[in-house]
């Protein structure tokens, strides 16, 4: 009879790899992915993971697993359910909440006369120096029309503090209610 051959795998917090059979191996691989993808858009998600690691392996490491007696598809459903299932913290934007896409808004951080041409530089992914010569020209050719307008906007549209604030806002869910 042949005996399947053991998987060894490091885990974060653990010097010495942990002796897995070809079951375990596969079920902690879909525990970590699973986790991975949960925790792909939290800031520590990264942090949490090597947590999770070092927490299988002390329980591992509790079973005494050893090259002799690798880790069954047995025991490691029991580590498993004794770390339990990765939850994120920060709410997941549901698909049913799409994100509040591009609005008009005037940008405080590196404006000029108000804020508007790099409002509309970011609302259209334009480079702010080409969104502001055609202002001027559109201006000059106006007679003073382009001003009255640009008046009016600096008064009805919200002040947004960066760039980075638009992007953010823009790319957030839109709140219900």
């Amino acid at each position: 009879m042949t005996m399947e051959q053991a998987t060894h795998m490091r885990l974060s917090g653990h010097a010495d790899p942990f002796p897995l059979a070809p079951a375990a191996h596969q079920q902690l691989l879909r525990y970590l992915d699973g986790a991975r993808g949960t925790l792909s858009g939290d800031p520590d998600g990264d942090e949490i993971l090597r947590d999770l690691e070092a927490a299988i392996g002390d329980e591992l490491g509790r079973l005494g697993t050893v090259a002799d007696r690798p880790a069954s598809a047995a025991q490691m459903a029991e580590v498993l359910a004794e770390v339990g299932p990765v939850a994120t913290s920060r709410p997941v934007p549901s698909s049913t909440t799409p994100a509040r896409g591009r609005f008009w808004c005037r940008i405080i951080e590196g404006k000029w006369f108000g804020g508007i041409c790099l409002g509309v530089a970011a609302r259209g992914d334009f480079r702010v120096d080409w969104v502001r010569t055609v202002v001027l020209l559109l201006a000059l050719f106006t007679g003073g029309l382009l001003g009255f307008v640009y008046l009016i906007l600096l008064l009805a549209l919200p002040s947004v503090p960066t760039v980075e604030e638009y992007r953010r806002l823009r790319d957030a869910p839109r709140s219900v209610g």
